[in-house]
């Protein structure tokens, strides 16, 4: 069972350099998080941060693959990901409103730095807005064949329609 503690990272006691930390992400993390997109997942996180004098610079990278419900045809298939995000920890005890996506600030007191949330949350970006097969072959056919079915059939010009006279003769200023 994955805990969020698994994925906090003590950093006053590294050194000032540059640092690795690798994660694998499995089903059980997206259970710690209520409501979330993905259910399943076979993903690698690697971190790598920098500690500088006054803040923290982490670069994530994130690849593998998520298992998501297409649009076209609602069957499960595995979406690739390979993404990168930054991340800046600054500290301070001043209470500052200026937290942003890619800043955050921490109390000099802090020893550890909590990055199950800033992970589940780069996943979630990474999510493509389209989601479907690569290729509509391996969509669900009988699915496809159900929602042709229901297609609304645009009119044509050439079916018999009677139109308003006053909008006919400016059909014919289109035409020229």
């Amino acid at each position: 069972m994955v805990r969020e503690k698994d994925f906090d990272i003590p950093f006053s006691g590294l050194k000032l350099g540059t640092h690795q930390f690798d994660f694998d992400i499995v089903e059980s993390f997206f259970e710690l998080f209520e409501n979330s997109e993905v259910k399943k997942a076979t993903l690698k996180v690697a971190i790598k941060l920098n500690k500088k004098a006054t803040l923290l610079d982490l670069e994530f990278d994130i690849s593998g693959n998520v298992e998501l419900s297409c649009d076209t045809c609602a069957d499960l298939y595995l979406q690739d990901l390979n993404e990168q995000f930054n991340l800046i920890v600054k500290f301070s005890d001043l209470v500052e409103s200026t937290e942003s996506d890619e800043i955050i600030i921490l109390s000099t007191r802090e020893h550890t730095l909590s990055l199950a949330k800033s992970i589940y949350e780069f996943i979630h970006l990474s999510l493509p807005s389209k989601r479907s097969h690569a290729d509509e072959e391996e969509c669900n056919q009988d699915m496809l064949e159900n929602i042709r079915q229901f297609e609304i059939k645009e009119q044509t010009e050439k079916e018999d329609v009677e139109i308003d006279p006053r909008w006919a003769s400016l059909k014919n200023i289109k035409h020229k």
